[in-house]
């Protein structure tokens, strides 16, 4: 036999719990927090930061290198008279700068994410700059850099400049594996060095105002062509200028990899250069 339940009793409590509101004098949302980089001096130690980490990897890689070739035994015996200038041929292989470069990025580089990561409200990648980028940008600014590079070869000549510096020379003449330089001066220069300026400093520098875009273009170019204080003044000079496109670049697009890219071109036009020249002609 077949009992009947009634269901109008089950209907209002479930049509009670569907109506239910939350008690009055709840609690209004949080205010939306407005994210804030580091400020500008707080940019600055993180930069200094990520630089002494970059020379400190190159260092102890030149150590283990003087050790493993007996430089730092000669230097020992000679009491460090061993001129400046010998001792820098010898640090100048082409294959152990390649490496200690290319070696750089994977101290640098997440670092430089952990600036934007442990920053409140901000992620790695978002504060170093990464979104997606217009398919027809990448040959624009990358035809830009090659423009540029062509046009200071050309011009190279008319302002003195007549040979390739000696530091390259060494450096092409004494690698023996040419896949190490080129990772290194194409692929861990442009990497290491863009995380650094136009990455970690640009988003830290970069105010509100024109005159902020344009003041942290400046010295972020500024800084980053003392770093190649070894050239002649007409190849800082043109390092300087690169700079700000690079800037640019970073500043129109929202996007860090297009300058890295460009960066890479640039370097890699070099290293094909110094590796094609006969030096012995």
């Amino acid at each position: 036999m077949l009992v009947k339940v009634g269901c109008r009793p089950l209907n209002r409590a479930v049509e009670n719990t569907t109506s239910f509101q939350e008690p009055e004098g709840s609690p209004p949302p949080l205010p939306v927090v407005e994210k804030t980089p580091w400020n500008v001096w707080w940019t600055l130690v993180w930069g200094v930061t990520l630089f002494l980490s970059w020379q400190t990897v190159q260092g102890i890689g030149m150590l283990i290198y003087m050790a493993k070739e007996g430089i730092l035994g000669s230097l020992v015996e000679k009491k460090g008279e061993m001129s400046e200038v010998d001792l820098m041929a010898l640090l100048m292989d082409g294959d152990l700068i390649g490496l200690l470069s290319f070696a750089s990025i994977f101290v640098v580089c997440p670092l430089a994410w952990f600036v934007g990561k442990v920053r409140p409200h901000w992620g790695g990648w978002e504060y170093l700059g990464n979104v997606p980028v217009r398919w027809w940008k990448w040959p624009v600014y990358l035809a830009a850099t090659y423009g540029l590079a062509l046009g200071f070869g050309l011009l190279a000549p008319v302002i003195g400049v007549q040979e390739m510096h000696e530091s390259m020379v060494k450096m092409a003449t004494s690698t023996q594996y040419p896949i190490l330089l080129f990772l290194g001066v194409a692929v861990g220069a442009p990497h290491v060095e863009e995380f650094i300026f136009r990455g970690v400093l640009f988003r830290g520098w970069r105010g509100n105002s024109r005159a902020s875009l344009w003041a942290m273009l400046i010295i972020t170019s500024a800084l980053w062509a003392v770093l190649h204080v070894q050239y002649e003044l007409e190849i800082i000079a043109f390092i300087f200028v690169f700079g700000l496109l690079l800037g640019l670049a970073r500043e129109w697009t929202g996007s860090l990899w297009v300058p890295v890219a460009m960066h890479a071109l640039n370097n890699g036009i070099s290293v094909v250069v110094m590796l094609t020249t006969d030096f012995n002609a």
